[in-house]
């Protein structure tokens, strides 16, 4: 299982982000951005052979990342979470 794409956004702001070169996912996911249900924690959404993984903050962060179709829910979730700890204890310092 890899992490293919993550970011970390403002309602639709993009903060931070990593790709690989000469891919559309960002613009894939500022699309995703817009639909985004900030009441949810933590969800899923599969796009074609990808499925984008997600969860929200009290603080209006949005931390999103890609992993392909066949790769579980616990990983993606377990990156998102320590992406989330890390980017907060950074920007509190």
């Amino acid at each position: 299982m890899a992490i293919l794409y993550a970011l970390v956004a403002r309602r639709t702001t993009v903060l931070a982000e990593y790709t690989t070169p000469n891919t559309n996912i960002p613009t894939v996911t500022r699309s995703l951005l817009q639909k985004i249900d900030r009441g949810s924690q933590k969800m899923s959404v599969v796009h074609g052979r990808h499925v984008f993984h997600y969860c929200t903050s009290n603080t209006g962060l949005v931390f999103l990342c890609m992993a392909e179709e066949s790769s579980k829910r616990r990983l993606p979730f377990a990156f998102l979470d320590d992406a989330k700890e890390r980017f907060l204890v950074s920007v509190l310092r």
